[in-house]
């Protein structure tokens, strides 16, 4: 019953972290073409689309909270195992344990952290950048505090694979 509950929740999670991270290919394809067309309004036209800088720097971040858990899912971090590989099965396993553990710690502060001002930032509509363009920045501050809540959660199932 256990690991049928704990599979149903990994294929849920694996569903929404797939959704997510469709968004955020979508949003990069967005950027790319609103990129090129304030270059070409620039070069060509002398003219560049307004706030391209300031929706690009503020959609950023989303995009690496949109795909943060689901990076870490498919083992798409950076990291080195040049040691690990070289270490017998048991050591490997405790290192991925201590790892997840310290994952779970970092990205649950970070979710916790952030609970707040996203709270804020949706009391006062904050916005980035001055008229004629303001961006909203509370969305991305929500997906900052789902990306960081979801990694944390992606870190319990490493987890739970590894115990």
């Amino acid at each position: 019953m256990k690991d049928r509950l704990f599979s149903l929740i990994t294929k849920i999670l694996n569903q929404l972290f797939n959704v997510l991270n469709a968004a955020g290919t979508a949003w990069v394809g967005a950027m790319m073409f609103l990129i090129c067309g304030d270059i070409f309004g620039r070069a060509l036209f002398n003219s560049p689309i307004v706030g391209v800088p300031e929706i690009v720097k503020v959609s950023i971040v989303g995009l690496v909270w949109l795909q943060m858990a689901y990076t870490l899912k498919v083992g798409g971090h950076l990291r080195s195992n040049v040691i690990l590989d070289r270490l017998p099965r048991k050591w490997q396993s405790s290192v991925e344990i201590i790892g997840s553990i310290l994952g779970i710690l970092v990205f649950g502060f970070a979710a916790y952290s952030s609970w707040d001002v996203m709270i804020e930032g949706w009391r006062i509509m904050e916005f980035e950048g001055e008229l004629p363009v303001r961006v909203p920045t509370y969305p991305i501050r929500t997906i900052v505090f789902v990306g960081a809540f979801l990694t944390a959660v992606q870190f319990v199932v490493i987890l739970g694979q590894n115990i």
